[in-house]
């Protein structure tokens, strides 16, 4: 009895540090990669937030894949998508659609023409005062300069810093470990010359 209320323990302690709807917790149950010589590759996963996605890459290198969400209403939704010589498209009913709208028509302006312009009649002009010269400067005369001796330089002892102690700083880690990345399960990889096979099943 006791055998079984320490397993029933162990296994909720284990679901209770599951998946509670941040996905960045989210795990990953299962997760698929290669790469062949011939310069194809593909990736593919599912995580335990309902989140899956395929990609598989030809050797020209045009791109072909999916994803798929959960909403927060609990609806699925799937995006197929290819990526190559002719651009990036995606198709599904996860891609928001354009609101169709029409341009209102501009209003044509109620247009009031301005009076003419009448220029005021010529007059006289007013004569303009005659110009007065200024008397001209006369400079007075400056005293002349006397250079004053220069003090000789003395050089001064150069300073010699001591070299002081400087204890080199201790770094640590800033990026916490990661939390569940992965699940207990069975991890494969094959590796050829030409390539690799990476499989990951959860438990």
């Amino acid at each position: 009895m006791l055998r079984l209320v320490t397993a029933l323990a162990l296994v909720a302690a284990a679901f209770g540090q599951g998946y509670h709807g941040d996905p960045r917790t989210a795990a990953i149950l299962a997760e698929d990669r290669y790469l062949q010589a011939d310069g194809r590759f593909g990736a593919q996963y599912q995580q335990e937030d309902g989140v899956n996605f395929k990609e598989e890459s030809s050797p020209d290198g045009t791109r072909k894949g999916s994803y798929s969400y959960v909403d927060p209403n609990g609806q699925r939704h799937t995006i197929s998508y290819t990526a190559g010589k002719h651009g990036f498209m995606a198709t599904g009913d996860g891609i928001p659609q354009p609101i169709p709208t029409t341009l209102p028509v501009a209003p044509r302006p109620n247009y009031t023409p301005l009076p003419q312009y009448n220029p005021p009649e010529y007059s006289q002009p007013r004569p303009q005062p005659q110009y007065q010269p200024q008397p001209q400067y006369q400079p007075q005369p400056q005293p002349q300069y006397q250079p004053q001796p220069q003090p000789q330089y003395q050089p001064q002892p150069q300073y010699q810093p001591q070299p002081q102690y400087r204890p080199q700083p201790q770094y640590q880690s800033t990026t916490p470990a990661p939390h569940r990345f992965y699940p207990p399960g069975k991890l494969n990889l094959n590796r050829s010359p030409d390539g690799f096979q990476f499989s990951f099943k959860s438990a």
